[in-house]
């Protein structure tokens, strides 16, 4: 886990000061090493930075530092990498980055984990490559030298990288499968291609202004949306979508400023039907969630569990368990969760369930309301673009307090969710083939025990899409927070909503899943995430995001995932003697939640209008302060029904004060 830089010109005036601030103002994803190379024609040349380790400097190697980037002799480079490096695998200097292969035709920056490289090195050794270290890094650039760009379906893991080939001048930017490791990109107004980690890197370039993009803004505070395009809030800036490349020469370079570079699409999820009975169904989930687990353990510094007491965090850590107990140090686990003392939002009681049956070294924190008014914009800056809800800023906490008890990695459970119920679609998506069966009786019966679910709501979402859209876009409009935006600043993509854009359908669980897992309400999630841990030099890792479980849960039939009673069907079968009964068999997950909305109502309800009257003035019109202040004071009221669109307000008004954002 770390972070990556990269810029690309064809005219070789390379700005190197450029590189060095993007490096720099991304210290926090890789607090351990830094480096950097430069390229022109036939020279190269290998820097180190302010934050370069000693021993990088000092140990022989193809890619061993050679000066200091400030004294760097390559004053006409016409490309350049650079590398910040959280260590985790082979801890010396032979891990140092950007690496290359023997033959220094081949270099590479990298951020992430590929999981089972130890099999695609073995594979390797087979054909003949040699490795001199024990890094999936290495693993990835001979893997690129073998199969070329079909390397990505080899590797199991989370990553972003780039791969310049010397020979051909030519680079490839790869992002992985469920888009778990971020990939941003932008042409300067002066035509150079810049890409990275962090859009923040982008701020400190020369020819930056930072402009909004009215479309995406809309989405955002009008649908709650985010990350949900390769579009970001930022015009002009744009990400590598999951499961993209591309690959360009340098004489390939886009010319304009803000240019959208083609992506290709590598990763195409199968679409395939499980034929076997559910004990097989469940036997195989069982094996290839082990396998996911077992793989996401390796590493060679400490490995711990966030756990907020649902069914996918315990699992996680209760099969840890099961290994650990098996090799005899089942106290070595630790696990990191968050707290509320207010029970009605708090699900410590299950936690400590979990504490008890694994006897781990559990870690709790308690995050308090005060201080969203002190971290907020410490977390805007880490985040990038706004948020949509206090459960961001709860996964702060938990990830700052894992990095307090030296934990490098943390285990999660985040991804299980939007492809093994999908928070609800598949419950209901089998009402409506029940609906559509003419299955009276047996819905009659199933709706009964899902009282959340009315007929007329499944007759609407029988309703074609654009129908469904239209009726939601008219009751919209008639909405206060409608009335709060200044639609005379936002494009709005001619009020089209998002989901009509990207013709997404509800047809069947696969399709379901995708727009969940690509789409939303993953993707923001993901964000969250990474920023979240990297903000304290963490590496988040997602066990249920293993492709091989993702695409062999995604197969089966409807009915082996949900029933009437029982959501993530499956999964409970599959984990029966690995979790705590009383986990498995619950009902009632209250999800990763804060007490906001008694934050907002009653306990900081002043401070809340306080920081929106602070920053509004930021938006620039966009956002108009007396209906936006009527709104939440109503809201505090009782007037109308609370909603967490008082928080897009607040926090996009924030965001465009950090970011000194414009309105063109």
């Amino acid at each position: 886990m770390c972070g990556i830089s990269g810029i690309i010109t064809d005219d070789k005036r390379l700005p190197i000061g450029d590189l060095v601030r993007m490096n720099q103002i991304i210290r926090h994803r890789g607090p351990d090493d830094e480096g950097f190379v430069l390229f022109n024609d036939a020279d190269v040349e290998v820097c180190g930075g302010a934050d370069t380790a000693a021993a990088s400097w000092q140990y022989p190697t193809a890619y061993q530092p050679q000066s200091p980037i400030t004294d760097t002799a390559l004053q006409q480079a016409e490309v350049a990498l650079g590398h910040r490096r959280l260590s985790i695998l082979d801890l010396s200097p032979k891990g140092h980055q950007p690496m290359c292969d023997a033959e220094r035709r081949y270099w590479i920056t990298f951020n992430g984990e590929v999981y089972n490289y130890i099999e695609i090195r073995r594979e390797l050794e087979t054909m003949g490559f040699r490795f001199s270290t024990d890094t999936d890094t290495e693993v990835i650039i001979n893997s690129y030298k073998a199969w070329g760009t079909d390397c990505q379906h080899k590797f199991n893991g989370m990553w972003a990288f780039a791969i310049y080939d010397r020979q051909e001048k030519r680079i490839f930017l790869s992002r992985d499968r469920f888009g778990i490791k971020p990939l941003y990109y932008w042409v300067s107004p002066a035509g150079l291609f810049y890409f990275g980690s962090e859009i923040k890197q982008f701020t400190v370039c020369s020819g930056w202004r930072a402009v909004l993009n009215q479309d995406m803004a809309a989405d955002y505070l009008l649908h709650s949306l985010t990350d949900h395009t390769d579009e970001t809030l930022f015009k002009g800036v744009y990400q590598l979508l999951p499961g993209h490349c591309l690959a360009m020469t340098i004489d390939r370079l886009p010319k304009s400023g803000g240019q959208k570079v083609s992506q290709h699409k590598w990763y195409h999820a199968p679409r395939e039907t499980f034929t076997g009975t559910f004990n097989e169904a469940k036997n195989i989930f069982r094996e290839r969630f082990q396998s996911a687990v077992e793989l996401h353990l390796r590493a060679d510094v400490p490995v711990g569990s966030a756990l907020s007491g649902g069914l996918d965090s315990s699992a996680i850590v209760s099969y840890v368990n099961v290994l650990l107990k098996q090799q005899g140090k089942e106290e070595l686990q630790k696990t990191f969760s968050s707290c509320s003392q207010d029970k009605r939002y708090d699900e410590r009681e299950w936690m400590d369930e979990v504490v008890r049956h694994t006897n781990v070294d559990g870690h709790f924190v308690y995050p308090k309301g005060e201080d969203v008014f002190t971290l907020t914009e410490q977390i805007i800056w880490h985040m990038d673009e706004p948020y949509q809800s206090q459960s961001a800023f709860l996964g702060y906490h938990v990830f700052q307090e894992a990095r307090k008890n030296g934990v490098i990695v943390l285990l999660n459970g985040q991804g299980a969710d939007e492809y093994l119920s999908c928070y609800g679609e598949l419950e209901t998506l089998r009402l409506r083939q029940l609906l559509r069966r003419c299955q009276f009786g047996r819905l009659r019966r199933e709706m009964a025990a899902n009282p959340w679910i009315s007929l007329s709501t499944l007759f609407y979402l029988e309703l074609p899409l654009q129908v469904r859209l239209r009726l939601s876009g008219q009751a919209r409009k008639r909405t206060r927070l409608h009335e709060v935006i200044n639609h005379d600043l936002l494009a709005e993509s001619k009020g089209i909503h998002p989901y009509e854009r990207q013709g997404y359908q509800k047809k069947d669980a696969q399709e379901i899943t995708n727009y969940q897992m690509l789409v939303e309400p993953l993707q923001k999630y993901l964000h969250w995430e990474d920023r979240n841990s990297m903000a304290h030099g963490i590496e988040a890792r997602v066990p249920f995001l293993d492709y091989r479980l993702v695409e062999f849960t995604r197969s089966l039939p409807l009915d082996y995932l949900t029933a009437h009673d029982q959501t993530k069907k499956v999964m409970i079968h599959a984990l029966e003697g690995i979790l705590p009964e009383t986990v498995r068999n619950r009902k009632d997950k209250k999800g990763f939640i804060t007490p906001e909305q008694r934050w907002f109502l009653e306990d900081y309800s002043r401070e809340f209008l306080d920081l929106f009257d602070t920053n509004v003035g930021f938006t620039q019109g966009l956002i108009k302060w007396q209906e936006g202040m009527a709104f939440l004071q109503d809201m505090q009221a009782g007037k109308i029904p609370f909603d967490y669109a008082y928080w897009r307000l607040i926090l996009f008004s924030v965001w465009m004060k950090r970011f000194s954002v414009t309105i063109d």
